[in-house]
């Protein structure tokens, strides 16, 4: 416990003796002993000390006056005057001077050396001290043995609970909630304080505390502790769920390129919670950040206690992957892949594909969210897949690179001149070679569109008048959006 006033007096061995300040005024906190016989102490001040002084350049009425004042002034709890040396009792301009400020005096006895004063008072602060560090390191123990009991978060906020005295609950930047004692409590709406919670060094969740309903134990010291072991915790999850993907992602790989008999890639899903005896749905997310897609923190959906998602996800070259069963919807998944992959700005895409049984089956739906993936920005739902889209979907063919090929004398010319070569090649396909669509999908005039195709015609050396020409055109501009 801390030193007050009135434990002072009530040590017999002291014999201090109140000369000015009220019974409230006998309750302030003592924080140090602090003895000088400067006129101005301020310097060497910071608050709560009791002032030991014997007034030795007090002597006159004025100067008593302006050490009180200046005492004062920095917060002092009071004034330890110690008599009979330079002065037999305690100055009347001092008690007048006390009192107007509000300041306790205490007479100290030439009997009482100051030493002995200071050293109760030390003794007594670092007793207090040494008894809330071994508050806080029980709470620290309490705290870390419930975070690594089966109950995880949920039992480390319910012990939090228990020490501060007020619902406790942990939420993401999504404002999804980990854990909450007592469960139900509208966070982040419901909190009073919110402490921020780190992994590697970027605020990823906030540890919520409500109001306190009664007397805590310490909250300015054991929740930023606790908010460390939610970061360790988000961590630990964030690690399981990164190697979780890659394991998925690479089993994924191997399902989309037949590298793996369709028994055992069966086998292999059902160790990640996936039975493709039932339907499933792949849904695709790209970003045109791919690096910090892979980086991404957080889930589509919450983490269980163990760090995995509901759905699977995974990672395969630019992509996420998620494998969606009966539930939740993949409707409802596509919008949250969405919302997830779109913290990474703007341009994210999301293509879905069938629902199928049979790792065929979900091989198929890969095939059909990648080819909606390529209709642009938002989610893409799933079209019967095409030809091209068949012909594309073979891994062992190179046809990307070959589309490359083949329109990169028109990547490169659009690339140094803006002249949008490609964009006017997809749209004079797509609408079967009408000059007059293109001029009005494009917004320019119909000869700029006839010199462009011109253009277009003379770089990759083939006319557009010819079936077989626009076919390997339409497929390049497939394989490279793909």
């Amino acid at each position: 416990m801390s030193v007050r006033l009135a434990d002072l007096l009530a040590d017999e061995g002291l014999n201090l003796v109140v000369r000015a300040g009220s019974r409230a005024d006998l309750q302030r906190e003592v924080r140090w002993c602090a003895v000088t016989e400067l006129d101005d102490p301020r310097h060497w001040l910071q608050g709560g000390e009791l002032v030991l002084t014997t007034g030795l350049r007090q002597r006159t009425a004025a100067a008593q006056r302006q050490f009180v004042r200046r005492v004062a002034e920095r917060g002092a709890a009071a004034i330890g005057f110690g008599t009979g040396l330079s002065h037999r009792t305690v100055p009347p301009a001092t008690l007048a001077a006390a009192g107007a400020a509000g300041l306790p005096i205490l007479e100290v006895p030439y009997e009482t050396p100051f030493i002995a004063v200071d050293r109760l008072v030390a003794d007594r602060v670092f007793a207090a001290h040494y008894g809330r560090l071994r508050a806080l390191l029980r709470m620290h123990d309490e705290l870390t043995r419930a975070l690594l009991s089966g109950d995880g978060l949920t039992g480390m906020v319910e012990a939090l609970r228990r020490m501060v005295g007020a619902p406790v609950g942990v939420v993401d930047a999504y404002g999804h909630v980990f854990a909450s004692a007592p469960p139900g409590v509208p966070w982040p709406a419901g909190a009073a304080r919110q402490d921020p919670v780190e992994v590697g060094g970027t605020v990823e969740a906030a540890l919520c505390t409500g109001p306190v309903a009664g007397a805590g134990g310490g909250p300015d010291d054991i929740l930023p502790y606790a908010a460390g072991l939610v970061g360790l915790e988000l961590a630990r999850r964030q690690a399981v769920l990164a190697g979780r993907r890659e394991l998925i992602g690479h089993l994924v790989e191997d399902i989309v390129r037949t590298t793996i008999a369709p028994a055992e890639a069966e086998r292999r899903l059902l160790a990640f919670g996936v039975d493709v005896s039932h339907p499933y749905t792949v849904v695709l997310a790209t970003s045109p950040d791919v690096a910090g897609l892979r980086a991404l923190p957080g889930s589509v959906y919450p983490l269980a206690e163990t760090g995995v998602e509901p759905v699977a996800t995974a990672h395969l070259d630019d992509h996420l992957v998620v494998l969606v069963g009966r539930s939740p919807s993949a409707a409802d998944v596509a919008a949250k892949t969405l919302a997830y992959v779109a913290q990474l700005g703007d341009g994210a895409r999301v293509g879905v594909g069938g629902a199928y049984a049979g790792v065929h089956g979900l091989r198929w739906s890969f095939y059909e969210a990648r080819e909606a993936l390529s209709r642009g920005p938002g989610v893409n739902g799933r079209e019967p897949l095409s030809l091209p889209g068949l012909l594309l979907a073979s891994d062992d063919l190179p046809l990307a690179d070959l589309g490359r090929e083949v329109l990169a004398p028109l990547l490169d010319f659009d690339a140094t001149s803006g002249a949008a070569l490609v964009e006017t090649l997809r749209a004079y396909l797509e609408d079967d070679g009408s000059v007059a669509k293109v001029a009005a999908r494009l917004y320019v005039h119909r000869n700029t569109v006839r010199y462009r195709i011109e253009q277009i015609e003379r770089l990759t050396g083939r006319r557009l008048t010819s079936t077989a020409d626009r076919v390997q055109l339409w497929l390049a501009l497939h394989a490279v959006s793909l």
